[in-house]
């Protein structure tokens, strides 16, 4: 199916989601960033269609790896096309029906920056073999600075059958050890307590932010990996 383009759809809808890659010199396929792949996998189709600031259009071919989201079909040529050949990063604003506004930058890569990719790509490797449940949460900035984190059901019932006090919340900059608040009466809730405003801070968040749970989905476990937006 052909994917069109509005100008002005570009415009206003490129805030829905925005995520960078390096180009690295010596990889023949693209590392697409985690919580991107997974918030929006029921609609990415395994083609994806790009647009430069020009209006050149390309496409490339997505392996629908939740694991290890890549770009590997059509990418040598992409490097070719914008000659690069060196390390470079290449911005992606998401449209929706897996058409994406991308930005080019020509000037080589920071190694602070290229070293910040590369480390991303090893903290977003899932904790666990096998199965996965993602749990989706979109914060808002009163959430980012509170003392506790709300949980929807699903994940509080998942929780529920570890009979956990503590969870371990493994984020890409730091591992951070919370308490479980699991009530009953007079409703019944589940929150995580003291840490939750550690983990936010040592991340950053302050600002409206999506992010995804991941845990492993044979057994309850108190181990969570967080994966969340990053550009570099």
């Amino acid at each position: 199916m052909e994917n069109n383009f509005n100008e002005d759809d570009v415009i206003n809808r490129m805030s829905r989601y925005q995520f960078s890659i390096i180009h690295l010199q010596d990889e023949v396929v693209g590392f697409v960033d985690r919580a991107f792949a997974i918030l929006y996998d029921d609609d990415l189709e395994r083609q994806w269609t790009l647009r430069d600031e020009e209006g050149n259009r390309h496409v490339v071919t997505y392996n629908k790896n939740l694991q290890k989201p890549m770009l590997i079909g059509g990418w040598t040529e992409l490097r070719h096309i914008y000659e690069l050949h060196d390390f470079h990063t290449i911005y992606f604003g998401y449209v929706g029906d897996s058409c994406f506004h991308i930005t080019i930058f020509p000037s080589k890569c920071k190694p602070l920056s290229i070293a910040r990719f590369l480390n991303r790509i090893q903290a977003d490797q899932p904790l666990f073999n096998g199965p996965k449940l993602h749990f989706k949460i979109f914060l808002n900035p009163n959430q980012c600075n509170a003392s506790h984190l709300d949980l929807p059901a699903d994940f509080g019932n998942y929780l529920r059958q570890g009979s956990f006090k503590y969870i371990y919340l493994y984020g890409p900059r730091k591992t951070v050890k919370c308490k479980l608040l699991l009530r009953n009466h007079p409703k019944k809730s589940s929150k995580i307590g003291s840490g939750w405003k550690e983990f936010c801070t040592a991340h950053g968040f302050h600002q409206t932010i999506d992010l995804v749970f991941e845990v492993d989905h044979m057994k309850s476990n108190q181990n969570v990996k967080v994966l969340t937006y990053c550009n570099f």
